[in-house]
């Protein structure tokens, strides 16, 4: 009686492993993954693509890593708002550019290019036109986004913004050696985006992937990029200054920079 027990306790200590075990298969099997779509848009550890591209003053493609320096060991992508031709009459308006923020956000800007001055750091500026909001700055309506590159009013609106921001850049406003310019914004619009139509002209696969996913804000603008020689993303943008708030909510200051850009010296010369 004990033998016949104990086989049929074995017997069953057996057959109920063996359910528990096929048990936990089905139930492993059956849960889904979590799975985690990355973020549209550049993300730590990417490299900017080959076939990103702004124009230089005569309006000309460039393509954005050719503008690198070879010599540079950090490269400072800054992303502004350039210079309205008028400003909007119902209101007060701090300085010529057409984004306020990127106005005052120079001031930061002129800042880190003095202090790095003489040192391997390469600072680039790219202008953006007030593609969403024309009119109010002294630009048709729709005229960036609405109207091809080929089309006579888009060319020469684009001339016009291209002369207003250099005009700047001459008396010292924008303290940058060169300017660079999107005026189609394609550095920030996604291809997807509403304003991506037929009359927008080409898109690319690579557009809007220097807005940071996380930004809100329409235009993204002012933005910092710091990043090595070879386009690599080596952390995530500085943005969002909102000098309109009050008080004034500002994400970066210009010790914010310094450290990061000094982090990325000090690793280069390792």
């Amino acid at each position: 009686m004990k033998l016949r027990t104990r086989i049929f306790s074995a017997c069953f200590g057996v057959v109920l492993v063996a359910f528990l075990a096929s048990g936990l298969t089905v139930c492993l099997i059956a849960q889904p993954r979590l799975v985690v779509q990355k973020p549209f848009g550049y993300q730590v550890g990417d490299v900017i693509e080959q076939e990103v591209f702004v124009l230089d003053k005569q309006m000309q493609k460039r393509p954005l890593l050719s503008l690198f320096d070879k010599e540079a060991k950090v490269v400072v992508l800054s992303l502004l708002g350039g210079a309205a031709k008028t400003t909007p009459s119902d209101k007060a308006h701090r300085g010529p550019l057409w984004c306020e923020d990127s106005f005052d956000d120079l001031s930061v800007q002129r800042a880190l290019i003095s202090h790095f001055r003489g040192q391997p750091v390469q600072f680039i500026a790219i202008a953006i036109p007030p593609v969403f909001n024309s009119a109010p700055y002294g630009f048709p309506a729709g005229v960036f986004v609405k109207k091809g590159e080929d089309d006579p009013e888009f060319i020469s609106n684009a001339q016009e913004f291209i002369a207003a921001t250099e005009t700047q850049s001459a008396t010292g406003l924008l303290p940058f050696r060169e300017v660079f310019y999107d005026p189609k914004f394609r550095i920030g619009i996604k291809t997807d985006g509403p304003d991506v139509t037929p009359e927008y002209g080409p898109a690319f696969a690579w557009q809007g992937k220097l807005k940071w996913h996380l930004d809100l804000r329409k235009y993204g603008l002012p933005s910092i990029w710091v990043v090595r020689p070879g386009g690599s993303i080596v952390r995530e943008p500085f943005f969002a200054n909102d000098y309109d708030s009050d008080p004034p909510q500002l994400p970066y200051e210009f010790k914010d920079l310094k450290d990061a850009i000094e982090e990325l010296l000090a690793e280069g010369s390792r």
